[in-house]
C-alpha cells in the first residue's frame, strides 16, 4: 500500500504529461485496478496542498491544522481529501502544445502571460509554457527565471525544471536550472517544491526562502536569505549586486551576460572579496573597479578583458 500510494503521488506531481509519460501511466493503471483509485486520492490531495499554498493559516478539510517546522512545511501527498467532482476526467491527461521562448546572451525579456501572470527571462534562457484548462505548467530547459504569478485556485502553477517542481497559486519566485543543480527562491507568497523523482513529500517555501537540489530523489538543501535572494535577483533591473563574492564568482556573472568576457589572469585575485553594484552590460566598469581597488593591470582586447595584479618593478 505504502508503495502504491508512493507512486500515484509521483504521476499526480507529473501531471500534464508529454506523450511518453502518459504511454507509461497507462501502463502503470493497467498493471492493477487498483492504481487508479491510488491516483484520483492522489490528485485529490493536491487540491489540498494548493489550499495550503493559498490559504497558509487554514487546515485542510476534516484535520487539524497542519505543523510547521521552523522555516519550512513538508507535507505527505498521500494526505485525505474530497475528491474533486471533475477528478475522473484527469485520467488520461490531455495534451497540449507549448510556446517555446528563449533568450539570447544578454538579453532579458519580461514576458506576460495570457493568464496575467508575468515571467522575466534571464539571459541564455529557454522554457516552454503551456496554459491549459485544468493547470498552468513551465518546463524551464535551461537558464532561470522570475516569474509573478496570477492568483488562480482552479489552476495551479507549476514549473518543472528537470530534477525539480515546483508548485504556486498566487505568489512570486524564481526558479534557476544549471548543469549542477536547480534554485527555486521565493520572494512573495508560498510556493511548493519537490524533487522530481521522489514521491510524497513536499516542502513549502516561504517568502524569503530558498531550496537546491542536486538530484531527483533527494531533499532539497532550503535556507532563509532574503537578501541574498534580491542580491541574486538584481539581474531584473540589468544590474549585478555584490556583497562579499570572489572575484572568480563576479566574473562568472559578468560573462554570463556578456559577449566581451573577463578574464583573471591571477588565481590569488580571483579569491579577493568584493562589495558593489553595476550595470550588466558594462564590464569594462568593473574592471576599472578592480584596477583602483587591487592595483590590477587590466588589457583590453575585442572579445576579452584580462585581470592580473601589476607586476612590481623589478630592484
Amino acid at each position: 500500500m505504502p508503495e502504491r500510494s508512493n507512486e500515484a503521488a509521483a504521476w499526480a506531481l507529473r501531471h500534464p504529461l508529454d506523450a511518453a509519460g502518459q504511454r507509461a501511466l497507462d501502463a502503470w493503471l493497467a498493471r492493477d485496478p487498483r492504481h487508479a483509485g491510488a491516483l484520483l486520492r492522489a490528485m485529490a490531495a493536491l487540491t489540498v496542498v494548493d489550499r495550503v499554498i493559498a490559504e497558509p493559516d487554514a487546515p485542510a478539510p476534516g484535520r487539524a491544522r497542519l505543523g510547521v517546522r521552523p522555516g519550512r512545511r513538508r507535507l505527505l501527498i498521500g494526505m485525505t481529501g474530497a475528491i474533486a467532482a471533475s477528478a475522473v476526467g484527469l485520467i488520461g491527461w490531455r495534451q497540449f502544445a507549448a510556446d517555446h521562448v528563449t533568450t539570447a546572451r544578454g538579453e532579458i525579456r519580461r514576458l506576460p502571460l495570457a493568464d496575467g501572470s508575468v515571467a522575466t527571462i534571464d539571459s541564455d534562457s529557454a522554457l516552454r509554457v503551456v496554459l491549459a484548462d485544468e493547470q498552468r505548467r513551465i518546463a524551464l530547459d535551461h537558464g532561470q527565471a522570475w516569474f509573478q504569478v496570477a492568483k488562480d485556485r482552479s489552476r495551479p502553477f507549476v514549473v518543472d525544471a528537470g530534477i525539480a517542481q515546483a508548485r504556486a497559486v498566487g505568489t512570486a519566485f524564481s526558479v534557476e536550472r544549471r548543469e549542477n543543480g536547480v534554485e527555486v527562491a521565493v520572494t512573495e507568497g508560498q510556493v511548493a517544491v519537490w524533487p522530481s523523482a521522489a514521491g510524497g513529500t513536499m516542502t513549502i517555501l516561504k517568502a524569503g526562502q530558498y531550496a537546491r537540489f542536486r538530484s531527483p530523489d533527494a531533499a532539497p538543501v532550503t535556507g532563509t536569505a532574503p537578501a541574498a535572494i534580491e542580491r541574486a535577483l538584481a539581474w531584473r533591473g540589468g544590474e549585478i549586486a555584490l556583497e562579499n563574492e570572489t572575484v572568480a564568482a563576479a566574473v562568472a556573472r559578468f560573462n554570463r551576460y556578456n559577449h566581451r568576457q573577463l578574464v583573471v589572469d591571477d588565481a590569488i585575485l580571483s579569491q579577493e572579496r568584493l562589495i558593489g553594484l553595476f550595470q550588466i552590460d558594462r564590464p569594462e566598469d568593473f574592471a576599472a573597479s578592480l584596477a583602483a581597488s587591487f592595483d590590477v593591470a587590466v588589457t583590453s582586447g575585442p572579445d576579452t578583458i584580462r585581470l592580473a595584479r601589476k607586476k612590481s618593478p623589478a630592484p
